[in-house]
């Protein structure tokens, strides 16, 4: 009666292109998911395996906690035309929305991260962040998308490895 009852008719359309007419839902993939996997494995409880979390991605709980202390003093400070201020990522990280993880992932992360993540790690998020700036923008050239496709394959190489 309700949810997926058979083929979508949209399939039928002759010119649709499954799935390379649909852009990416950048809301979904980067900043509800990406964002949250990769700070799961810097928090070393991506995997159910304590070994496996063992890795030297993983940033310390003192260290988290500075984090969440930094964003919380910061809460004071942004002007809000950067959007709503940034809540203890240690804390809160499990109510974020997109919004939330938009700041987080463009603006708070990597100076957050920088000098707790180890350098080979940040330049690796440092391509999706790139990438996820550009997303945003209003009108994406030719160029931005090619930019875009490469960031997000260095990304992808980086994490991979």
């Amino acid at each position: 009666e309700i949810g997926v009852t058979g083929r979508s008719v949209l399939l039928e359309i002759e010119t649709t292109r499954f799935p390379t007419c649909f852009p990416i839902d950048i809301m979904h993939l980067f900043y509800e998911n990406i964002a949250l996997y990769m700070l799961k494995h810097w928090m070393g409880c991506f995997f159910k395996d304590s070994i496996l979390n063992d890795q030297p991605y993983v940033i310390n709980n003192k260290q988290w906690t500075e984090i969440g202390i930094e964003m919380e003093t910061v809460r004071k400070s942004i002007p809000t035309d950067f959007g709503r201020p940034p809540r203890n990522i240690l804390h809160h990280h499990n109510g974020y929305k997109a919004e939330e993880w938009a700041s987080w992932i463009t603006l708070y992360s990597l100076p957050l991260l920088k000098d707790r993540l180890p350098a080979n790690y940040l330049k690796g998020w440092s391509f999706f962040v790139k990438a996820v700036q550009l997303c945003q923008k209003r009108v994406l050239s030719l160029h931005d998308q090619e930019e875009i496709r490469k960031l997000l394959l260095l990304f992808y190489q980086h994490y991979e490895r």
